[in-house]
């Protein structure tokens, strides 16, 4: 599964509801107080609802309380709690690797199987959701007003709840076309009126608990009369059939959030009673300290690989990272060290430039092998142009390595863009092959520029082309400057 663009509305800055569009690899650009952190913490609430299901979050789970988020009041626009935060995303399954949950036990598969001789196969190849999340006067919380299904612009469920209600209800449902619904099980067939009716669920919010086949024992008709051979398995069925269209490609995008790690714009240097933890938990990324937790307690290859970006073909540095066991027989304690390849003396990170302990971190997420999302705010950081430059090849290399892997990054580096640009020219002039691992196609890389107009964030996506250039004009900025600087 891909995440394919991000549905965000009424969130900080953004007033209308906007799509933007995701590859694995997109750059958030623009001057400062733009909106770019904007994108990133709409993907941190999109985890917290997913995830831990925190409709109000003060700090999230990924970050911990280094970035403080201030809860529904601080993040809906305007700070005005009559204002509705939207929040959604495009899943693409085209690639069949992940398989839908059908929320069945094995004894109910056999129930349905003998019974009806078929199970729920409600699935599809590109879905989308939205989610409202408003504030309830009267209990004083947030909740879940809206959540809507969507295929290819097609809305086929709808969930919505009301403030002070204890049910929700299924305002809307129309199989997609490619779905095979058996006649006892078409609409027209289950109601009277011969259209959908409204369908109490019994959940406060409009999201139901993912984890949780949906309710349906307070239908406005009887169950024996959509199926007399036996009204439990016809229940069960369409409980199955819509918790699997709805519910189902929540849970994957949950387990694909569930690897998101945030890396924000100032990262530790450690000192020399720096203390790394054995297990690396979420909210060590955001100030970097993950990044060495993971290299002193991770795998071999993990710690080659980093070596690897540090040396001849990306970075070119002088320094062999390694790790130093303290002799203690009461703890388990490591330490990073840096090993001079030309005197093979020993440094500390806090002995050397700052700009080594600065993309350190983000180096070792790009090392990691696993269906990362990797969320930064400026990598390029203190760090020399030419290292800017490897960054993009080692983010290409990345993901080249695993597919599932997604950059979403926060940058003001002209460099990382041009050695994109000049990796897409090469890929379609044949410099380098499909397999090359530098290789960049036109899906590879998404471009998303951030501008304060009338005091509203606007996005304006850019594509790059064949010839190494961008498919749309360039708002102000950036390269513009450079031109200015020299001629």
């Amino acid at each position: 599964m891909k995440i394919k663009s991000l549905i965000v509305g009424g969130f900080k800055g953004v007033q209308d509801k906007v799509i933007i569009p995701l590859s694995s690899i997109t750059l958030l650009f623009g001057a400062n107080s733009t909106g770019k952190s904007t994108v990133l913490h709409a993907l941190l609430y999109l985890y917290e609802v997913i995830v831990a299901r925190n409709f109000d979050p003060q700090y999230s789970q990924v970050t911990g309380e280094k970035l403080w988020l201030g809860g529904f009041q601080n993040l809906v626009h305007g700070k005005k709690t009559n204002n509705v935060i939207t929040l959604g995303a495009t899943l693409d399954f085209s690639d069949g690797v992940d398989v839908w949950n059908d929320f069945l036990s094995t004894a109910e598969t056999w129930l349905l199987e003998s019974h009806l001789g078929f199970t729920p196969d409600a699935t599809t190849k590109v879905m989308s959701f939205e989610i409202d999340i408003e504030w309830d006067n009267f209990a004083k919380k947030t909740y879940i007003s809206r959540f809507e299904c969507f295929s290819c612009d097609q809305p086929y469920l709808r969930f919505e709840s009301q403030a002070g209600k204890q049910e929700s209800v299924i305002t809307h449902y129309s199989p997609l076309s490619d779905w095979q619904v058996s006649e006892p099980f078409e609409i027209n067939n289950i109601f009277e009126s011969g259209e959908w009716e409204a369908v109490y669920i019994p959940s406060r919010d409009a999201l139901p608990p993912l984890i949780k086949r949906i309710d349906l024992s307070n239908c406005p008709f009887d169950w024996s009369n959509v199926f007399p051979e036996h009204p439990l398995a016809a229940q069960v069925f369409a409980e199955a059939a819509l918790s699997q269209s709805s519910l189902a490609p929540l849970r994957i995008l949950g387990r694909k959030l569930f690897n998101l790690l945030h890396i924000g714009p100032l990262r530790v240097v450690p000192c020399r009673n720096f203390i790394l933890e054995e297990t690396a938990t979420p909210a060590r990324w955001y100030d970097g300290s993950a990044g060495w937790d993971q290299f002193a307690y991770g795998s071999e290859s993990l710690r080659k690989q980093v070596n690897e970006y540090f040396g001849k073909s990306f970075l070119e540095s002088n320094y062999i990272f390694d790790i130093q066991k303290i002799p203690d027989e009461t703890i388990k304690y490591r330490q990073v060290i840096l090993k001079e390849t030309q005197t093979s003396t020993n440094l500390r990170p806090s002995d050397v430039g700052i700009g080594v302990s600065q993309v350190f971190p983000f180096i070792v997420a790009c090392s990691i092998n696993q269906d990362a999302i990797i969320s930064c705010e400026q990598p390029e950081l203190h760090i020399h142009p030419k290292w800017q430059l490897s960054l993009a090849d080692m983010i290409l290399e990345s993901c080249y390595q695993n597919s599932g892997r997604m950059f979403l990054i926060e940058t003001h580096s002209e460099h990382i863009m041009l050695r994109l640009l000049k990796r897409r020219r090469q890929t379609a002039d044949e410099v380098l092959s499909v397999d090359d691992h530098f290789s960049c196609f036109k899906h590879d890389v998404q471009i998303i520029f951030c501008e304060q107009v009338d005091g509203k964030t606007i996005f304006r996506t850019i594509k790059t082309t064949d010839e190494g250039e961008f498919d749309s004009y360039w708002p102000n900025g950036f390269f513009d400057e450079r031109r200015e600087e020299l001629f």
